[in-house]
């Protein structure tokens, strides 16, 4: 067995086997049902691990692509508890260093990787026939050399380690420093496994924290290497040192270079403790570029002062230490300095974040989001865990003991303003941190901060989370700058998510669609019920503003992903968007999209009247219907008292009990107090009467009659007493329509 034996152990009767495992393969093989495998032997070491040594016949081609024999002297040694997967070793000493091999003890034979997935997997459909076709099939795709396939990663080049080690991305990059690198070290010990994760203090670039570094790193970077099979794990200095000499790198040179910089320059402490990390290029072929770069991390078991006098780049004399000159024998001592491997894993940097979530492509706008509530709060934290946007969050309250049900904040911030809050939290995701800003502001105050203004215009999207229509209309009409708007809020039970988006060039604002979405919610059947509030809300204060909804966090989380998905998908397109999503009592989510039209803007002095192409169409529509008659009806809308515009949502045509000739109309009332009522309840009372429209026929025109007159005045002395104005449009031929305006101080022309 070509000095294998302690491996193996000492022959046994194969009828006297024990484990289950080993078993089931001796009595298969003893029944000669697999013409392409042999037994040969049986083994047992003093633990208990028992050995099937097996001879197995690949498919070998003439002149096959590696050195694969036609027949291969394989031992399967399995554990006797059954606790991890049997260790197939092939018993050729000059077997070929080979993709998915490794040597797991200084003088084994060469161990095959016959699977891709852990033993706790493999165990439920483990059979003996289907391990031994597998490595039969292992043997043979080796021989033409397509076990590794195309699409495959490369294979690496050190085994891996339980212990980890958090680095700064700069020593991941192409072009890391070469020099040794100041580190603050600290240990977390793991308490659900017999392992230590390591964690480099984060920090500002070039800037040492506070406590001082103590760690000395050193990044070792080889020339590009072919993958080949998995190395033994380096337990000292000079194990790694001559498993990099058959890379080209003097790892013990360098790095006594490397202390000597660290001692005479005074890096840092000489007590620190040093960290190799090693960057192997890794290619498919030689003919081949790199793929990727494998990285690996050792911890040195010594402090640097030992290790300089270890390996003769210091001494010290009469409390003084000085550097050595002459030849010191590094070889026999490094031998003598343990290392720990420990696996790498590159800090979060916002780059590396947005290529672990695929969106590495996508723009990184200046984001400012009004409204860090439950909504605000975690919807920005989604889209800044996946790198997107440098973020200003804004917001004039502080989080209180109830509103951890549904906030991201934790509780360590109750009482902390929201805002900034938000802000530290996101910040610490990453390693330099800086993607988030934070004003603690009323966005509603006059005049303006300058802080606030300066940040609006400079940003390129404004997100309103703060669920208010004041805000909101702010936004829209107010708010400085020219950057795009976008509204998303919940509706009063939690169970639909709104988002509203302008278009790239606000052709359509966010008031504009506002209107059409008042109207999306009474004309559509889905979101006919979306405004009315079924749940309860609970008071958590004692005044009468002290009251917030009854909302479960589970479902807030979808709406805050799906919230984080439609922002990013958004401000992709240039196009305005009017869309809601729905949870249903079986869990399941619904979509909606609501097409929107142009708007329409009429100017009357210091009144504007703000309707669309959609409520037009249909006004005239109902004209051309009742024609040669004169016909008419309600318009439908609100009032924004505060900028002195009349929103026109929607119209309630003629009722059945109205008038109609070819010169006169009077319109009718039956059923029309129940309508608008209705109407108004499903939009929680923001839509209503607004006023009159009524059509004039063929040849008429335009103007308002004498009748007309009069009915306005009466009117507009109605409307007083609420201190609304009064609105008439008369709707004529070929697409022309009028709008009147009256106030109480008089007609608006």
């Amino acid at each position: 067995m070509n000095g294998f034996e302690r491996f193996l152990g000492d022959p046994i009767n194969p009828e006297d086997v024990r484990g289950r495992r080993a078993r089931e393969v001796v009595q298969l093989l003893q029944a000669g049902l697999l013409p392409f495998v042999c037994l040969v032997a049986v083994k047992r070491r003093p633990d208990g691990m028992e050995t099937v040594c097996v001879e197995v016949q690949p498919e070998v081609p003439t002149d096959p692509v590696n050195d694969i024999r036609v027949v291969e002297t394989i031992a399967i040694r399995f554990d006797s508890e059954d606790r991890c997967q049997p260790t197939t070793w092939a018993l050729r000493d000059d077997f070929a260093d080979l993709p998915h091999t490794f040597l797991v003890e200084e003088g084994a034979p060469q161990s095959l990787c016959l699977y891709d997935e852990p033993y706790s997997e493999q165990r439920l459909h483990w059979t003996a026939p289907a391990y031994l076709r597998r490595l039969h099939w292992w043997l043979s795709q080796v021989a033409i050399g397509r076990l590794h396939q195309p699409d495959q990663p490369v294979e690496p080049f050190l085994p891996g380690s339980p212990a980890q080690v958090v680095l700064p991305t700069t020593l991941f990059e192409v072009g890391a420093a070469r020099g040794p690198q100041a580190l603050s070290l600290y240990a977390v010990p793991q308490k659900s496994r017999s392992a230590v994760t390591y964690v480099a203090s984060r920090q500002a670039p070039g800037v040492l924290p506070r406590e001082g570094p103590n760690c000395m790193a050193v990044v070792v970077e080889t020339a590009p290497q072919t993958h080949r099979g998995l190395a033994r794990q380096p337990g000292h200095l000079l194990e790694l040192h001559e498993f990099l000499r058959l890379m080209d790198v003097d790892l013990l040179e360098m790095f006594r270079l490397h202390l000597r910089t660290w001692i005479q320059d005074q890096i840092g402490n000489s007590e620190a403790v040093a960290l190799i990390i090693v960057r192997i290029p890794a290619r498919r072929s030689d003919q081949l570029p790199p793929e990727r770069i494998e990285v690996r991390a050792f911890g040195v078991a010594r402090p640097v002062a030992e290790l300089g006098e270890a390996l003769g780049v210091v001494a010290e004399a009469e409390g003084y230490r000085g550097p050595l000159v002459g030849p010191v024998n590094v070889l026999s001592s490094s031998q003598n300095v343990p290392l720990y491997p420990l696996n790498p894993v590159r800090d979060l940097t916002r780059r590396y974040s947005r290529m672990l979530t695929g969106s590495r492509h996508e723009t990184d706008p200046r984001v400012v989001a009004i409204g860090a509530g439950a909504l605000g709060s975690q919807t920005v934290l989604n889209l800044v865990r996946g790198g997107f946007g440098k973020w200003t969050v804004i917001d004039y309250d502080v989080l209180l003991p109830h509103n951890l049900v549904r906030h991201s904040l934790p509780g360590a911030f109750v009482g902390c303003d929201k805002a900034e809050g938000v802000a530290q939290l996101a910040n610490g995701l990453f390693e330099r941190g800086g993607a988030v800003d934070s004003l603690n502001v009323d966005v509603l105050r006059t005049p303006v901060p300058d802080r606030l203004r300066d940040t609006l215009a400079a940003a390129n999207i404004v997100i309103d989370f703060s669920a208010s229509v004041a805000v909101a209309r702010w936004v829209a009409l107010d708010a400085p700058g020219d950057s795009r708007r976008i509204s998303a809020f919940l509706n009063p039970d939690g169970t639909d998510l709104v988002l509203m988006s302008e278009d790239q060039g606000r052709s359509k604002r966010l008031d504009h669609i506002e209107a059409q979405y008042y109207r999306a919610v009474v004309e559509r059947k889905e979101l006919q019920r979306h405004l009315l509030q079924k749940g309860g809300r609970l008071r958590y204060g004692h005044t009468c503003r002290d009251v917030t909804s009854q909302m479960s966090q589970d479902t807030l989380s979808v709406f805050a992903g799906i919230a984080a998905r439609a922002v990013r998908e958004t401000i992709a397109i240039p196009e305005p968007r009017l869309a809601s999503w729905r949870i249903s009592d079986d869990h399941s989510v619904s979509y909606s999209s609501i097409d929107l039209a142009e708007p329409v803007e009429i100017v009357r002095s210091e009144w504007r009247i703000h309707a669309d192409e959609r409520t037009l169409r249909r006004l005239h529509s109902l004209r051309d219907a009742a024609l040669p008659n004169e016909t008419g009806g309600v318009l439908l809308g609100y009032v924004d008292q505060l900028r002195k515009i009349l929103y026109v949502v929607d119209t309630i045509p003629s009722p059945s009990d109205s008038k109609e000739w070819p010169n006169s109309y009077i319109r009718g009332s039956r059923g029309l107090k129940e309508a608008v009522d209705d109407i108004s309840r499903l939009t929680a009372g923001v839509v209503g009467y607004l006023g009159e429209w009524h059509s004039h026929p063929d040849g008429a025109a335009c103007n308002s009659s004498h009748r007309d007159e009069a009915f306005l005045a009466w009117l507009t002395q109605y409307m007083s007493l609420d201190g609304m104005p009064a609105l008439m449009a008369i709707v004529c031929e070929s697409g022309v329509l009028s709008w009147q305006l009256a106030t109480g101080t008089g007609k608006v022309l």
